[in-house]
């Protein structure tokens, strides 16, 4: 991290002044705890309301592009930095059938402008769960994550979709302007009014554009859970080449994980063409380490208007699903 000072050097005409930034200097943090002492690069500075913390993320060495970040604040007048969330290793069990009260790390590539609460107690922030992409926000004092109610998600968790911050007002940060999107709603509009110490609702969100339901080939989806597992008999006998030994100095350690990654399938509307059922399209992102997020997409309307079954996954080495996993595919 560095200060860039800035000083009211100048009056220009019209009575304004200009300011200009004088020399940076580098901030030499003083790690509070274990996990700070293990940082490599730093990004997203946000200094709180009342002046004394800033908020950043933070990576150790990076093996991948994309990786599972930190959350770490600096006290401005002594330099320390704590750690508020840590990197995560695997994601949480079942976090495909409760993707709303999940954390699987932080994935995301910046601090909102606005991150801190006006009482500097909290921070928001996005985050990548598995395939989904949903707000959050952390108590900096007791480092708990609280998992806000989402609108797709007050039914059934598996409704949930996309659930961004767009803006956030209030007297006591409790009101939000939220975006709102799965495989079968575009993006919507709501504002919500959300308890921060609970994450419940304080009222019933008040929809300002509302897509619901506007998807007119997709009859339904669902994100299923993968098996890591090898399950064709003659792939799971064969045995990696073993490594020649002028290489292996040259090689990062290999890192494995047993962890489900995760498929979402889209179903056309309509009858199967054929008693064999509807053919199928498999869709892979790119990266490798990158995700494919339960959205709503316009190729995969046009491909259920042909009646074709879409499956997006997420293999493993996606992010959204902690670092092992990400790691696993180098």
């Amino acid at each position: 991290l560095y200060h860039l000072p800035f000083a009211n050097e100048r009056e220009e005409a019209g009575g304004e002044t200009a300011v200009t930034p004088t020399e940076a200097t580098k901030i030499e943090i003083v790690p509070a705890d274990e996990a700070s002492k293990q940082i490599v690069s730093m990004r997203s500075p946000r200094f709180s309301p009342d002046g004394k913390s800033v908020a950043f993320f933070a990576t150790r060495d990076v093996v991948t592009h994309n990786t599972c970040s930190l959350l770490a604040v600096l006290d401005w007048e002594t330099k320390r930095v704590s750690t508020v969330i840590d990197i995560v290793q695997e994601p949480e069990a079942g976090y495909s059938a409760s993707p709303a009260t999940a954390f699987n790390g932080l994935f995301t590539g910046s601090l909102s402008k606005k991150a801190w609460s006006r009482d500097s107690k909290r921070i928001f922030f996005d985050t990548q769960v598995g395939t989904r992409y949903l707000w959050k926000f952390v108590d900096v004092e007791t480092k708990q994550i609280v998992s806000p109610q989402y609108v797709d998600g007050s039914e059934q968790q598996q409704n949930v979709g996309i659930e961004t911050v767009l803006d956030r007002d209030g007297n006591d940060d409790d009101v939000f302007l939220v975006s709102v999107s799965s495989p079968v709603r575009p993006s919507s509009v709501y504002v919500v009014s959300v308890d921060t110490t609970t994450g419940r609702y304080k009222h019933a969100p008040i929809a300002i554009e509302d897509q619901k339901q506007s998807s007119r080939y997709i009859k339904e989806w669902k994100v299923f859970p993968i098996a890591t597992e090898v399950s064709d008999v003659p792939a799971a006998a064969k045995k990696l080449p073993e490594t020649p030994e002028v290489l292996k100095e040259h090689l990062i350690p290999s890192v494995s994980s047993t962890s489900n990654f995760e498929a979402t399938v889209l179903l056309p509307a309509g009858e199967p063409p054929s008693a064999e059922g509807f053919p199928v399209i498999i869709d892979l992102h790119g990266g490798p380490h990158g995700n494919s997020p339960a959205v709503y997409r316009v190729l995969y309307e046009y491909f259920a208007a042909l009646g074709f079954v879409v499956a997006s996954v997420n293999y493993r080495g996606s992010t959204g699903y902690g670092l092992r996993p990400l790691e696993s595919l180098v």
